[in-house]
């Protein structure tokens, strides 16, 4: 009985060992994997300033809005492109890891509304990466993005994201076989073309929908 006591502790021994001895050798890992608290904050005050701004333009009305705010959109997203070029010298794209899901679709925000469209392009193929990674883009993402710079080169957008409203009615720009745009945005995780006309009519008071809530 002795015996199998000591056998048992000698287990235990070994195997405390061996666990410590493993957690010894993650630590530098475990540290590194940490939020860069700083890093995040300069893109959540960035995408802060981008939402303030076009929150006081859409308030205003996108038709009856001041030349002088308008102009304040354009120069804000030319300072924020800037400032995250600045922030990516020296590496491609942002991880989770280190800037959250929060940082991560702040960091998108910028390039999303960056005139810059050399920029996009050169910055879609990694946002691909990180949304098939897991590392906090969304395939919305990833499809507002394709669709914008497929519309700026003169190109039938992919996933049915860009639509004008002026007209009071929703109008999509012309789509890349249209018959099969559900499917796309399926295979990036987005509802289908019916509803997101339906919830773009919502959201910009088009009509009602009492059916679609979208708190």
């Amino acid at each position: 009985m002795l015996k199998y006591i000591a056998f048992r502790n000698f287990i235990f021994k070994e195997t405390f060992i061996m666990r410590l001895f493993f957690l010894l050798l993650l630590l530098p890992f475990l540290a590194s994997a940490k939020i860069d608290i700083a890093l995040q904050s300069q893109l959540l005050q960035m995408a802060e300033v981008d939402q303030a701004v076009r929150k006081k333009l859409s308030d205003a009305g996108w038709h009856d809005a001041s030349e002088e705010l308008r102009n304040k959109v354009i120069t804000i997203d030319k300072q924020n492109t800037l400032k995250l070029k600045a922030l990516l010298s020296g590496r491609t794209w942002f991880t989770k890891s280190e800037v959250g899901e929060d940082g991560m679709s702040a960091a998108f925000l910028i390039v999303q509304h960056s005139a810059d469209y050399k920029f996009k392009e050169k910055m879609l193929p990694l946002l691909k990466k990180s949304y098939t990674n897991g590392e906090g883009i969304t395939g919305q993402e990833v499809a507002l993005l394709t669709d914008r710079i497929r519309i700026n080169k003169g190109q039938k957008q992919l996933y049915g994201t860009q639509a004008d409203i002026s007209t009071g009615k929703v109008i999509f720009e012309p789509i890349e076989n249209p018959d099969t745009v559900d499917s796309r945005r399926a295979r990036m995780k987005m509802p289908s073309l019916a509803l997101y006309k339906k919830l773009l009519e919502k959201m910009y008071g088009l009509k009602e929908h009492p059916d679609i809530d979208l708190d």
